[in-house]
C-alpha cells in the first residue's frame, strides 16, 4: 500500500513533457473569390530550437499557392538558410519547406514561413500541416504540436475580407474589420499576427518590396493574445477619406490593428510606424528628408504626424513615426523654403548675395555725397 502511494506521488510530481507549438495562423478564414489570403506558418519555442521543416495540403480546386516566404522566427536572430519547398497547385501540396539558423539558437516565438494563397473557386479548404519537423542545435527533434486550418471561399462576400479566429479582420476589409475599402483600390495585402501581451514590445516586421511600411509598433497595457496587424497598400487614396493631405502623395495604405476597438489609448501604447521612402523618388521630386511626412486621417481631417529620419540603405530613405491610432494613411512629401532641393536653394543664396550687393553699393553713393557735401560747406565757411 505504502509503494502504490509512493507512487501516485511521483506520478503526480513528475514534470510534463514540453512541446514546441507549430501552428497555421488565421485558423479560420471567410475570404471572397478571387482574392489573395494569407497564410502564416507560426512556431511557439518551448525549449531551444535552431530549425524547421514542413509540409502542408491544401485543396488544389479552391486554392492555388503564389509564394512561400521566410518569416522573422530565424531571420531576426542571424545568418539563416531557407527553401520555399516545392508546391504542386495541382494535387493541392507544398513539400519540404524549411529554415536552419546556423550557430545560434531561438526562444521567442515567430513566423517560419509566410504563404500567400489566391482563391480560384467558392468552396472549402483545409490546411493541414505534415511532415512537420522542429530541431534543436545538434539536429535533435523536439516534441511538438500541430494545429491546422481552415479557409472558406464564397463569391456573395461584400466585404473581401477575412476573419481569424480572434474575430479580427484581414484582407480587403482592413485589420479593423469591414473598413469599407474599395476590393479594386487595394493594390497589395501584407498580413502579420503576433501573440500580445501586457508590458511587452510588440512589433510586426514587413519585407515585401511592394509594402512602403517596414514595421508597426506598440506596447499592449493587457493580455489579449494573438492579434492581426493589416497592412493595405493602395492605388488611390483611401475611400474612407474624401480629400488628399497637404503636400506631394507618395503613397497611400489603410493600417489596421486587431479588430475594431482593439487599438485604443486602454489596450496599447507607444504606438510608432516605421516606413521608407525610394531615395530616386526623393530626388526626382527634389525634397529631402526632412519634407517626408506620414500623415493620418482620423475625424474627418488629415494630421501631419511627427516623423524623423532613420537613416539610408539600399536605395530608401527610412522614416519612423508615432501615432495616436490605426487607420487611413498617406506618405507625403511637403517641401517649404528650408527643405527645397539645392540647386533652388542656392538660386535663392545667389539673388540674395546680389541684393546685399546692391544695397552695399547705394550705400557707398549716399556716403560720397555726404562727403562731398561737407567739404563744399566747409569751402563756403573759410
Amino acid at each position: 500500500m505504502a509503494f502504490m502511494l509512493v507512487l501516485s506521488i511521483y506520478v503526480i510530481m513528475s514534470p510534463v513533457s514540453a512541446e514546441t507549438g507549430v501552428s497555421l495562423s488565421p485558423a479560420n478564414q471567410s475570404v471572397e473569390l478571387g482574392s489573395e489570403i494569407v497564410v502564416n506558418v507560426y512556431v511557439e519555442p518551448d525549449m531551444p530550437i535552431s530549425g524547421a521543416q514542413f509540409d502542408l495540403y491544401f485543396d488544389g480546386s479552391v486554392l492555388d499557392v503564389k509564394s512561400v516566404s521566410e518569416g522573422d522566427l530565424f531571420s531576426k536572430t542571424g545568418t539563416t538558410l531557407f527553401g520555399e519547398g516545392t508546391f504542386d497547385n495541382t494535387t493541392g501540396n507544398i513539400i519540404y519547406a524549411h529554415s536552419v539558423l546556423f550557430e545560434k539558437e531561438v526562444t521567442s516565438p515567430g513566423i517560419l514561413a509566410t504563404i500567400v494563397f489566391k482563391t480560384t473557386a467558392t468552396g472549402q479548404s483545409n490546411l493541414q500541416l505534415v511532415n512537420v519537423v522542429v530541431s534543436n542545435s545538434d539536429g535533435t527533434a523536439v516534441p511538438i504540436t500541430v494545429e491546422n486550418a481552415v479557409v472558406s471561399i464564397s463569391d456573395t462576400s461584400s466585404s473581401g475580407g477575412s476573419t481569424d479566429s480572434a474575430g479580427s479582420g484581414s484582407g480587403g476589409g482592413g485589420g479593423a474589420g469591414d473598413s469599407g475599402e474599395q476590393f479594386g483600390n487595394i493594390e497589395f495585402k501584407d498580413v502579420t499576427e503576433r501573440p500580445v501581451n501586457k508590458g511587452m514590445n510588440v512589433s510586426y516586421t514587413f519585407k515585401s518590396p511592394e509594402n512602403p511600411i517596414v514595421n508597426v509598433n506598440f506596447t499592449p497595457l493587457k493580455n489579449s493574445g494573438y492579434i492581426t496587424t493589416t497592412v493595405e497598400v493602395l492605388k488611390e487614396r483611401s475611400a474612407l477619406v474624401s480629400d488628399d493631405p497637404e503636400g506631394l502623395v507618395y503613397r497611400n495604405m489603410n493600417i489596421w490593428v486587431g479588430k475594431y476597438g482593439f487599438a485604443t489609448p486602454a489596450n496599447i501604447e507607444a504606438m510608432t510606424i516605421g516606413f521608407k521612402v525610394e531615395s530616386s523618388w526623393m530626388e526626382a521630386n527634389g525634397v529631402n528628408t526632412s519634407a517626408i511626412k506620414l500623415n493620418r486621417h482620423s475625424d474627418g481631417k488629415w494630421e501631419a504626424l511627427q516623423t524623423m529620419s532613420a537613416g539610408e540603405e539600399d536605395g530608401y530613405v527610412y522614416f519612423e513615426s508615432s501615432t495616436p491610432g490605426f487607420s487611413p494613411f498617406a506618405i507625403t512629401a511637403v517641401p517649404d523654403s528650408s527643405v527645397i532641393s539645392d540647386d533652388v536653394s542656392l538660386e535663392d543664396s545667389a539673388s540674395e548675395d546680389d541684393e546685399d550687393q546692391t544695397l552695399d553699393q547705394n550705400m557707398a553713393l549716399v556716403l560720397f555725397i555726404v562727403i562731398m557735401v561737407l567739404i563744399a560747406k566747409r569751402g563756403r565757411d573759410t
